[in-house]
């Protein structure tokens, strides 16, 4: 398998910016904040690129003609996905009554209408949709717990359809690809304009798709195949990256576009290529990236909480939110990575292990 230690750095540092830019959304700041969701984005075009990558390296001996295997691959990833969220599922509930408040209070603090009163619910049957990662599907509950899961279940609903995807990519020649390219920016189309305002959060398939397929269309570009197929694949990622910038006018978004570069350089056969996945290859961006997925999951209780605490006891003394956020982001960062290597250690690695396990004896 050959070692791709940008992926690395794209997603630690997608996580890290996660987490500085809720920060900065809740304690208040004031000038330039990356819009998180550009980050987010970042992550499902490295999902989209990594699914391709380490199916073709297993297809040989696990075919997806096989639909026996296409139940090991959905093990596979239940289990990379869901021991963490469970535990987090688990920690807001046993926390409800102290995070959401604080949310709130920072909202209100902040005079945030809005933040101050996103309402929040952890009735049974919406924890079984969180459970059963149905929740997605459904425009009031996509984000309904002040948890950042609703692209969990944007990618359970990405690797529900990936297996035929994959099959559809290994068969089809370019005239089948273009054709698909357009169908699936047509469906986002018209799925931003008659089904996403009605969602809470963008965690519907039909629309974000675009975005994993940039980096299945990388991956197609940058492996061993025909020249004019890997030049097409190019333009069609770009061609994507483009649309996706387009469509959500996000202030960021070229963001994706320069992650999409390094991405398709990092993996191409060239001098940059190895220069780039030098200067990513070292412990701090290998920690990072373990770490990302926890950070993620647990750095909103630190930051409510924390975050609440700060600025509550400080705005009265004169610091400007600007000087709360800062201390935020201190007080944070340290204890969500602490958190995170625990949570990697004791409840990510072993929840892989038992997926496998599972996979052995299936």
């Amino acid at each position: 398998m050959k070692k791709i230690s940008t992926i690395n750095g794209l997603r630690g540092i997608s996580c890290l910016w996660v987490i500085i830019s809720h920060c900065g959304i809740w304690g208040g700041y004031k000038g330039y904040n990356p819009n998180p969701k550009v980050a987010v984005d970042i992550f499902m075009m490295i999902s989209g690129f990594l699914m391709m990558y380490t199916t073709e390296i297993v297809h040989n001996k696990q075919s997806f003609e096989n639909k026996k295997n296409w139940i090991s691959f959905y093990i596979r990833r239940f289990f990379r996905l869901s021991p963490a969220y469970y535990v987090e599922l688990i920690v807001a509930l046993l926390l409800e009554n102290y995070f959401v408040r604080y949310y709130h209070e920072l909202g209100s603090l902040n005079h945030n209408i809005w933040l101050a009163n996103i309402p929040a619910n952890f009735s049974m049957q919406n924890i079984i949709l969180h459970i059963t990662y149905v929740f997605g599907l459904q425009p009031k509950n996509a984000f309904s717990t002040m948890l950042p899961d609703w692209s969990l279940g944007l990618e359970m609903q990405f690797y529900l359809i990936f297996p035929p995807i994959f099959l559809f990519f290994k068969k089809a020649n370019l005239n089948k690809l273009v054709i698909f390219l357009i169908a699936t920016i047509f469906i986002s189309i018209l799925s931003k304009k008659y089904i996403i305002p009605y969602f809470t959060e963008p965690s519907l398939i039909f629309y974000q798709l675009p975005l994993f397929l940039i980096g299945i269309f990388i991956y197609c570009g940058t492996c061993d195949m025909s020249n004019r197929k890997r030049i097409i694949s190019l333009i069609l990622a770009l061609l994507l990256c483009l649309y996706s910038i387009l469509i959500k006018d996000h202030r960021d978004d070229f963001y994706l576009l320069i992650a999409a570069i390094l991405l398709a350089i990092s993996f191409s056969n060239s001098v940059c290529s190895q220069k780039l996945n030098n200067f990513f290859d070292n412990n701090f961006f290998t920690i990072l990236s373990d770490l990302s997925y926890s950070a993620y999951l647990f750095h909103g209780f630190f930051l409510s909480i924390l975050g609440a605490y700060i600025e509550r006891n400080l705005y009265p003394l004169g610091y400007t939110s600007n000087q709360c956020v800062m201390m935020i982001i201190i007080a944070v960062i340290p204890l969500t990575y602490v958190t995170s290597y625990f949570s990697y250690k004791y409840i990510e690695l072993p929840g892989i292990a038992l997926g496998k396990a599972l996979i052995k004896k299936f």
